[in-house]
């Protein structure tokens, strides 16, 4: 009885939904009905105004108006019987028209048969609707996402105090990428049961990726107060590392992630990113040597010598793309030799490479910014 009852409902909705359709379709035959009328209408007016103009020669016979409002009179009825004539002229020499009501007609039959056969050759109208409550039944850890966080949020709405539920809703969250609402599963997380180093980090990066990969005073300070409570905390130690960088504190930056490596674990699924991000600062400048025989160079040669080495990172890019230091390096480089046309494309390609590193993405636009405008 449920399925045909829901039947029912589907088709009195198709039916409704066709009949708005059709309605919507006729009202230009409505319009061109009352244009038709308004024609009509036309033809009576130029009588209307011959007969106003034979009425004020009356007047000004009998004396009833003077000569110059007489005039006046006759210029304004004259106007509008001109343009009374023009419209009946006009609709005296349009073509003949299909009639409007055969045309609604066929459409009225023709549209609702063809919605109807296409639904029966392409629809499944047999088959039964899918109630909602059983898919979301059964153990957490089989349901899809979007399943799993109606669920819990759900149950937090009878129990907002579960500390399990909003623990689980904030990784959830994240993996949506719903930020907005990770930040404010963590936050509740510890009010309930107080600040961790895990849950302080967890924040910190909701709210840079709220940012767009920007590092905000929160989020700094979220990540702050994590590495007070656990040192060894790596999303903290990493974006803290990261925050440096951006401050020009490129030393301190390496300190902070060779101590988190040296005391991580080797297993640590983060390590192999960290150790990148590392051997990117690692690599060498130019040294002393280099920049005392650019100095005793020729303009050109000194510019030749530069080119040189930039066209060797581009070189050394392309077998090593995830490089983003040497992307940065790249796309200055290009930008103080004028090469503006190269240093967008090499940002083109970092950023495709880095496409799921917010953190890096973050870079590279205020690498952009050093670029002169279009």
């Amino acid at each position: 009885m449920a399925f045909i009852n829901t039947n029912l409902l589907l088709w009195i909705g198709f039916a409704l939904l066709t009949a708005g359709v059709v309605w919507a379709l006729l009202i230009p035959f409505k319009s061109r009905r009352s244009d038709e009328a308004a024609s009509a209408n036309d033809g009576n007016d130029v009588a209307l105004y011959r007969d106003q103009l034979a009425e004020v020669a009356r007047d000004v016979e009998r004396g009833v108006m003077g000569e110059a409002e007489a005039e006046a009179a006759r210029i304004e009825v004259s106007r509008r019987l001109l343009a009374a004539a023009d419209a009946a002229q006009k609709a005296d020499g349009a073509p003949a028209k299909s009639s409007p009501r055969r045309i609604a007609l066929a459409m009225m039959v023709f549209i609702p048969a063809l919605s109807l056969a296409l639904y029966l050759a392409l629809g499944s109208p047999d088959v039964p609707d899918e109630p909602f409550a059983p898919r979301i039944a059964g153990p957490a850890n089989q349901l899809p996402l979007d399943a799993l966080v109606y669920k819990v949020e759900q149950h937090l709405k009878e129990k907002p105090n579960d500390l399990q539920g909003w623990e689980v809703l904030g990784p959830a969250y994240m993996r949506q990428r719903n930020f907005p609402a990770a930040i404010t599963a963590w936050t509740r997380a510890m009010e309930l049961d107080g600040e961790t180093a895990g849950r302080l980090a967890a924040r910190g990066e909701a709210e840079v990726f709220v940012a767009e990969g920007s590092l905000t005073l929160a989020a700094r300070e979220d990540f702050a107060r994590a590495v007070k409570l656990d040192p060894q905390e790596p999303r903290a130690q990493y974006y803290l590392g990261l925050a440096e960088i951006k401050d020009g504190k490129k030393d301190a930056a390496m300190a902070r992630w060779e101590k988190l490596l040296a005391n991580a674990p080797a297993e640590a699924p983060w390590r192999a990113s960290v150790e990148a991000e590392l051997a990117n600062l690692s690599q060498p400048g130019p040294t002393m040597a280099d920049a005392q025989a650019a100095g005793d160079m020729t303009p050109e040669a000194r510019q030749q010598m530069i080119e040189t080495m930039v066209a060797r990172l581009a070189g050394r890019l392309e077998q090593n793309p995830d490089d983003l230091a040497g992307w940065l390096r790249l796309i200055r480089a290009y930008g103080v030799l004028g090469k503006t046309d190269d240093a967008r494309k090499a940002l083109i390609t970092a950023r495709a490479t880095f496409a799921k590193d917010s953190a890096a993405l973050s870079q590279l636009a205020d690498a952009e910014k050093s670029l002169p405008a279009k």
